[in-house]
């Protein structure tokens, strides 16, 4: 009797161990009833309607996170009578590139962007003079008052910003740090977020690591520079892309803190653009400014992304289909390179 493989399922189940025969197990094939089919189709069906709906969910989230920055795009292209208009839609009658250079030149971009480079590497380059540190410290010292210092910078985090920013202000004008690098840096030296996030990370690299360089007569210094950070690489990166964003749109401590144009940075600069020249202000302008803003932190993201996923997940990599995906920079050029080697394969043929 024929039977068609194609329509019949099996269940392939282990035997008895047949110690007279030279292989240590047989299977035996028992076919699967009409009943187990169907529930076998059910369940496959449930699956794939899950998974769609699990993309459907995840494009409407995308689209909620992306329109307003798509939105921002296409208000920078327009024209003034357009832009007061706030239309919702996407679609542009006329491009206005001219819009960016009005930005660029009123609001200055060419002075306050070496200001807004300053204060972002000053405050990342001297911060991690003290957080790698401390935070070393708190997950692999024993001291008296470690718990005491640690909780006592926990209140400190909890309390927001504008709680402390007039205090601060009166400290730092007695102190004569108004209107200077220093007064605009020192707050952001001793950042609890980023001591917590590499404490957590010092303390899940396994002891046994430690104490093998310790009995190699390494330091402490040694131990943390040269195994303890490189092994926490993806979390380094993802502290300096989110302290580079925070400190690239602080807005309120900079204004405070200057009284003249010589510091001020990019996000106090594009205010100067809601001033209207006529009965409203130019929004098209102003959306082309926060473009123009927005540009460093979107390429250091594209170029940072893969590894702030791998320290979200504990540090592995993220594959694909068995492959790592890359960032979107290397994506592009794999594709093209792809597509580039079955055109010359195409070539060959013909």
């Amino acid at each position: 009797m024929s039977v068609n493989m194609k329509e019949k399922k099996f269940d392939f189940s282990i035997a008895d161990m047949n110690h007279n025969d030279e292989s240590a197990y047989s299977p035996t094939i028992r076919e699967l009833t009409p009943k187990q089919l169907q529930n076998i189709r059910i369940k496959k069906r449930v699956k794939y309607c899950l998974k769609i709906l699990n993309y459907l969910l995840l494009i409407g989230v995308g689209l909620i996170f992306v329109y307003p920055f798509a939105w921002m795009f296409v208000m920078s292209f327009r024209s003034y009578d357009e832009a007061i208009l706030f239309s919702p839609g996407l679609w542009i009658n006329e491009w206005h590139i001219e819009n960016y250079v009005d930005a660029w030149n009123k609001a200055k971009f060419s002075e306050y962007l070496g200001n807004s480079i300053t204060f972002a590497v000053l405050v990342l380059g001297l911060q991690y003079f003290f957080i790698i540190p401390a935070a070393y410290a708190f997950a692999r010292m024993k001291f008296k008052g470690n718990k005491l210092l640690f909780a006592i910078k926990q209140l400190g985090m909890m309390l927001p910003g504008e709680a402390t920013m007039i205090p601060m202000y009166f400290l730092y004008s007695k102190l004569g740090l108004i209107d200077t690098w220093g007064g605009l840096i020192f707050p952001s030296l001793v950042a609890m977020f980023g001591i917590y996030m590499f404490m957590n990370n010092f303390k899940a690299i396994p002891s046994e690591i430690i104490e093998s360089a310790r009995m190699d007569k390494a330091g402490h210094l040694k131990i943390m520079l040269k195994i303890m950070v490189p092994m926490v690489f993806p979390v380094f990166v993802t502290h300096f892309i989110l302290t580079f964003i925070g400190n690239w749109n602080t807005y309120y401590w900079v204004l405070v803190m200057t009284n003249t144009e010589k510091l001020k940075t990019l996000p106090v600069a594009i205010t100067g653009l809601l001033k209207a020249e006529g009965v409203l202000p130019p929004w098209h302008q102003v959306m082309a400014g926060n473009i123009l803003q927005l540009s460093p932190i979107l390429i250091m993201y594209i170029f940072g992304s893969q590894q702030m996923k791998r320290a979200l997940i504990g540090g592995r990599k993220i594959s694909f289909y068995g492959e790592e995906k890359g960032n979107l920079i290397q994506r592009i050029f794999r594709f093209f390179k792809k597509k580039l080697a079955h055109s010359k394969e195409n070539m060959i043929e013909k």
